[in-house]
């Protein structure tokens, strides 16, 4: 199907650009004229439809249409993929962006299922170089839901250690998906080279604990394709262990004994006391130095290696109990 096939728009955001358009626009006379006519209508609903095919043939007379017929036309799976796409007013610039939704009904094909909205601002339809860009960015990722190959899924699996870490896992996920978006876009010229520092710099901030890898493991996702909805949460549930620079233990990754998530690990582990390393390999028997442990748990098991010292060095004759 054709792009401009599955496109509707919001009348509402039709006007709104339209007007504000008009006040520089050489056919502003025009316009006034042609507006002014459509007062002279009696009946209401004859006069409010006049009125909203008024505004969207503007809409497309000035232009307003192109930009959004391009960047869905550059996107095969999205053309042959969903039913329909409705371009609608944002109520913010937050909320600018797109959205795919998902039909439940089970007698529709999985076309018929699907439709996708773009949310923009009237004045954002006003700056085409820049509106062009947002809109492939936003595109590409409506056409990895899309394929296959992607193998896309709505949730990430839940955080272990709980709904804190589900908004980091989420965070950290956006950031990589934009990277191998953005990347994407810079090798079909389709966003400046410039744009790789802003994504490097994010990416930096997601993935603080890799430290010395950093640009490195970036280039993985930003020069590279294709890749899969697996691949990158596995990469932001377990960074280190995925690329193989795992290291037994970093900020932020999880205790090996009690589990927990935690910044501050025991700082010299193979200098724990030989019997309190044994008591540690005692109750986790595959566990290595290297694996590293939390503060926490470094402190219980020398406290519990102190009491045990302590009780044997009480005489042997010395009875707590009660007597009977």
């Amino acid at each position: 199907m054709k792009p401009v096939d599955l496109l509707h728009y919001d009348p509402g955001l039709m006007e709104e650009t339209v007007f504000l358009a008009i006040r520089e626009d050489r056919e502003a006379k025009r316009f006034h004229k042609e507006r002014h006519l459509l007062y002279e209508i009696t009946n209401a609903e004859e006069r409010e439809r006049a009125f909203q095919d008024f505004y969207r043939a503007w809409f497309f007379r000035l232009g307003f249409s192109e930009q959004i017929e391009t960047a869905l036309g550059e996107q095969p799976l999205i053309s042959s993929g969903v039913k329909g796409c409705f371009v609608a007013r944002a109520p913010g610039k937050q909320e600018e962006g797109t959205e795919l939704f998902v039909n439940p009904e089970e007698k529709l094909s999985d076309r018929e299922q699907r439709t996708i909205s773009i949310f923009l601002l009237p004045e954002s339809l006003l700056n085409p170089s820049v509106l062009l860009t947002f809109l492939r960015h936003e595109l590409l990722h409506i056409a990895d839901m899309l394929d296959p190959g992607f193998g896309y899924e709505r949730e990430l699996p839940a955080a272990e250690a709980g709904p804190t870490h589900d908004r980091l896992h989420k965070e950290r996920y956006r950031v990589l998906w934009d990277a191998t978006i953005d990347g994407r876009m810079v090798r079909r010229g389709w966003a400046d080279e410039s744009v790789r520092a802003n994504r490097l710099c994010d990416f930096r901030q997601a993935f603080s604990m890799l430290a010395e890898d950093i640009e490195d493991l970036f280039s993985r996702f930003f020069d590279r394709e294709p890749h899969t909805h697996a691949e990158l949460v596995a990469f932001v549930f377990d960074p280190r262990a995925v690329v193989g620079t795992y290291e037994g233990y970093y900020p932020g990754a999880r205790c090996p004994l009690c589990r927990f998530p935690t910044y501050t690990f025991e700082p010299e582990p193979e200098r724990l006391a030989p019997e309190v390393a044994n008591q540690i390999t005692q109750d986790f028997p595959y566990w290595q130095c290297a694996d590293g442990l939390c503060t926490q748990c470094a402190d219980l098991y020398r406290a519990r290696n102190a009491s045990a010292s302590a009780t044997q060095s009480l005489p042997g004759n010395l009875f707590l109990g009660p007597q009977s």
